[in-house]
């Protein structure tokens, strides 16, 4: 099956990291698991959206399908722009929605123009998008990647060697909880919110963490924590008792899959189970979470103190990473999704 991808923009990296990206084929962050998923099953040519929409029609009839990265500058709200460019093209086509919040979707007058809309972490009532039952059916769901993997499109055997030599259900601890989170433009106030209950509330525990400025909003100093570089963030996922996941722009985090990679338990706020991810993640099973502040330190004090419960929840979160991050297994479905509509 061939596919022509249109890209997401990367035009303010720099060059240097541009051409290093293009050598390795290492996956976007956003993107990557739906990406190595897509070249494993198919034969994939990358093009920016300036290049494709550039291609006659017979240079894209070549193609079996085109798959368009909603981040691409693809005018994907525009009714009219969008299906003049996809009669242009003149093949069945797909928008991948990388965007982290499930709500976000094309307008119903887009999907109109659409074979398939692959939607990161959609919701599972599909009744909550403002689309026709019709463009409801085209929603394939698909999943964000786990930063502390270097998946390629180019070698595509690393996108299978997801072990590690001990889990985190395996080690000794030397911290009881361990947060650590950037602050936006969106400050995420719940992450303030709850790191002050934390460290107010706990200061009798083994803390690690704290949160980051992204550059754009000041972090309280008696907040702030360091950010780490891969191998001793991955450590202290390891050795700590109960790491916090909470949500971010999106409620389904690169945090989550990292805990569920690493077999660290992982306590969150309690707003995945709406969500359509492609495998399931069960609460109290994979992970556990908490609808307000008192119930998380309430947990946190609980699960520090029951190591065989913890340890059983965090054993399972490896099992779901098995079943949910399965490179191969989101290759099948993106190929099927796309020979109904080929």
């Amino acid at each position: 099956m061939k596919i022509l991808y249109v890209i997401r923009k990367r035009e303010k990296r720099h060059w240097s990291k541009r051409l290093q990206r293009w050598i390795t084929g290492f996956t976007d962050g956003q993107d990557g698991f739906f990406e190595a998923s897509l070249h494993y099953g198919c034969s994939v040519t990358r093009r920016t959206y300036e290049e494709a929409a550039a291609m006659g029609r017979s240079a894209v009839a070549r193609y079996d399908a085109i798959i368009v990265n909603a981040k691409s500058g693809f005018p994907w709200q525009d009714g009219a722009k969008a299906g003049q460019q996809i009669r242009a093209w003149g093949r069945p086509t797909a928008i991948f929605i990388g965007q982290a919040r499930p709500f976000e979707m094309v307008p119903d007058n887009v999907a109109d123009h659409f074979d398939i809309l692959f939607k990161r972490e959609p919701f599972a009532d599909l009744g909550r998008y403002d689309l026709s039952n019709g463009n409801r059916a085209k929603i394939v769901p698909t999943l964000l990647s786990n930063q502390l993997l270097r998946m390629s499109w180019r070698f595509k055997e690393r996108n299978t060697q997801f072990t590690l030599p001990k889990y985190g259900y395996e080690h000794e601890k030397t911290h009881d909880v361990y947060f650590s989170g950037k602050l936006g433009p969106n400050r995420f106030d719940n992450r303030v919110q709850a790191w002050e209950r934390v460290t107010a509330d706990l200061d009798d525990l083994r803390l690690k963490g704290g949160l980051a400025s992204n550059g754009q909003v000041e972090v309280p100093a008696h907040l702030k924590g360091e950010l780490m570089e891969k191998p001793e963030y991955l450590n202290t996922l390891l050795t700590t008792k109960v790491n916090l996941a909470l949500s971010g722009i999106g409620p389904f985090t690169h945090r989550h899959l990292e805990l569920f990679y690493a077999g660290a338990f992982a306590l969150s706020n309690n707003d995945i189970e709406p969500l359509w991810l492609r495998a399931p993640v069960i609460k109290g099973q994979d992970y556990a979470a908490f609808d307000t502040e008192d119930e998380m330190i309430d947990m946190i004090r609980y699960y520090v103190a029951h190591d065989a419960e913890r340890e059983a929840i965090a054993k399972n979160g490896r099992a779901c990473f098995e079943r949910l991050y399965d490179v191969p297994a989101h290759a099948v479905e993106l190929r099927d999704a796309l020979q109904k509509v080929i």
